[in-house]
C-alpha cells in the first residue's frame, strides 16, 4: 500500500484525496476513489485525513469537537464515529501534521505549510466542505439504508418465521432487480 503522506518535504508530507494526488501531490486529491471505494482505498483514508486536517484550520479540536463540527456543517446529516476521528488524529500526529495535547489536536507549522502549499486555507476548506458534504450526505444515506436492509434480512434469514422468510424472498428479489437496474444505469452514466 502506498502512503500518500510520504515525500521529501518533511515527515510524511501529503494527504491524497479527491481527484489527483491532491493535498499530497498535484491536483486536489488521490487517484480518484481508489480500490475499495469506501474502504482502505483513496477515499477511505486520504479524505479522512485531508478533511480532518482542514477542519483544524478552524482552530484546535478534540475528536469529539471535530465530530461536532462535521455534524454542524451538515446540519446533523453526517455523524462521524469519534473513535475513527481519534485514529485519524493519531495518524496525523504520527506524520507531524498535528500535535496533540490532552486529546486536543492543533496543526503544526509543517501541517499549516502543507495545507498552504496545496492552496488550502480556512476559506477554501469551508468552500470545499460546503460543496462536498451535501454530495456525501446522499451517498451515506443510501449506504446506511442498504446496511439496515441487509441487517434486517440477516435477522429474518436466521431467526425469522416461514412467513417472514417468504416476505424476505419477495422483497429481496424486488430489491435485487432494482439494484441491478440502478447499477447498470450508473455504469452507463460514467462510461
Amino acid at each position: 500500500m502506498s502512503d500518500s503522506f510520504t515525500s521529501s518535504e518533511g515527515p510524511g508530507s501529503g494527504f491524497g484525496g479527491f481527484d489527483g494526488p491532491g493535498f499530497g501531490g498535484p491536483g486536489f486529491g488521490g487517484p480518484g476513489f481508489g480500490p475499495g471505494a469506501f474502504g482502505p482505498g483513496a477515499f477511505g483514508l486520504r479524505i479522512k485525513r485531508a478533511v480532518t486536517a482542514s477542519l483544524l484550520l478552524d482552530g484546535p479540536a478534540s475528536a469529539a469537537e471535530i465530530v461536532q463540527r462535521v455534524s454542524d456543517t451538515t446540519e446533523g446529516e453526517i455523524t462521524l464515529p469519534e473513535p475513527v476521528v481519534a485514529r485519524v488524529l493519531e495518524r496525523l500526529a504520527h506524520r507531524g501534521v498535528v500535535k496533540t495535547d490532552d486529546g486536543v489536536a492543533t496543526l503544526t507549522e509543517f501541517g499549516l505549510k502543507l495545507l498552504a502549499k496545496r492552496g488550502i486555507t480556512s476559506q477554501t476548506a469551508q468552500a470545499l466542505r460546503a460543496k462536498l458534504f451535501p454530495k456525501l450526505v446522499n451517498v451515506l444515506k443510501l449506504r446506511s439504508g442498504l446496511a439496515e436492509i441487509a441487517g434486517l434480512a440477516r435477522v429474518i434469514a436466521v431467526t425469522g418465521t416461514d412467513e417472514q422468510k417468504e416476505k424476505l424472498a419477495e422483497a429481496g428479489a424486488t430489491l435485487l432487480t432494482t439494484v441491478n437496474d440502478v447499477k447498470r444505469s450508473l455504469q452507463s452514466a460514467v462510461a
